[in-house]
């Protein structure tokens, strides 16, 4: 079984159980995910979070019943998961620009998915972007030290750039291990927001874990592990690398047999004598830490 069977069912548990509370850590247990891998596998298939997919399934079916049964308002809320009337009513509002008794008596008409019609929407999708694929090959790492400067891109993903300029501009001062490589690293381990999504970068260098670091340095210790590693061809002058991640985690993953190790919550580009952003030849790698499903 494939991660795409393992959402299909995840999205009929969630028309099952639409009542109770549902939490993307919640189903992640149930379904034997972590949580950070469940939150990539089903934004890419339902191009939603968690809570907006729950929170919108829950109005349409909502709005599903109001047009087709005599059950009262305050029953409907409550069979679908919400709390507080005042809540289901402004949120109805919001989505729909109506209150829930126009919607009943103007009989209005909206777009309900079924399961089925969301996977294969996916299907159609991923079909299309079909056109950017790339055969990872796997390989084992031993555990090893970068060094660089760190930012959180809850300020907003311009710091990745100013991350970039800080290494750079001090990379004199650093005693690497290797003097071509260069890592673009991505920690999904600590301060990690699915929705929405925020986590630490960091632009780096290969060191010694006893290497003295210039000060406003980190230092960042990335565990043994099994990769999938990517070779990304291009310059990036046409968003090859971007491309790359969109196919990595919206088509690559759903589709294969393995899920994100939870271990090593990260992943990261790796860029040696291959790189050089002048010439469109060029080439670097993603790295993305993964283990066989076990279901």
């Amino acid at each position: 079984m494939n991660n795409l069977h393992l959402i299909e069912k995840v999205l009929y548990y969630i028309d099952d159980h639409i009542s109770e509370e549902l939490t993307y850590e919640s189903l992640a247990e149930v379904f034997g995910y972590s949580s950070f891998h469940f939150h990539k596998i089903f934004s890419s298939v339902t191009e939603l979070s968690i809570t907006e997919y729950i929170r919108k399934r829950r109005l349409t079916m909502a709005h599903k019943k109001l047009c087709t049964t005599a059950q009262t308002v305050a029953d409907i809320c409550y069979s679908v998961g919400f709390n507080s009337i005042q809540t289901f009513n402004r949120a109805f509002k919001d989505t729909f620009g109506m209150q829930p008794l126009v919607a009943r008596e103007k009989q209005a008409k909206i777009t309900y998915r079924s399961v089925d019609e969301i996977i294969t929407g996916y299907l159609k999708r991923i079909e299309v972007d079909g056109d950017f694929s790339i055969e990872p090959r796997f390989e084992e790492r031993e555990e090893f030290v970068i060094a660089g400067y760190r930012k959180h891109t809850r300020e907003g993903f311009h710091v990745i750039g100013e991350a970039w300029h800080a290494l750079k501009s001090n990379m004199d001062s650093i005693e690497r291990t290797n003097t071509h490589t260069m890592y673009g690293f991505e920690d999904y381990s600590e301060e990690f927001s699915a929705d929405p999504l925020s986590f630490f970068y960091m632009a780096g260098v290969e060191v010694d874990k006893d290497t003295p670091l210039p000060e406003g340095m980190d230092r960042k210790v990335v565990p043994k592990s099994r990769y999938a590693v990517f070779t990304v061809n291009g310059n990036n002058a046409n968003g090859e690398i971007g491309k790359a991640f969109y196919y990595i985690y919206f088509i690559w993953l759903p589709n294969s047999e393995y899920c994100i190790d939870e271990n090593a919550l990260l992943d990261f580009e790796y860029y040696d004598e291959r790189w050089d952003c002048q010439f469109g030849a060029a080439q670097m790698d993603i790295y993305v830490p993964v283990r066989k499903l076990e279901v």
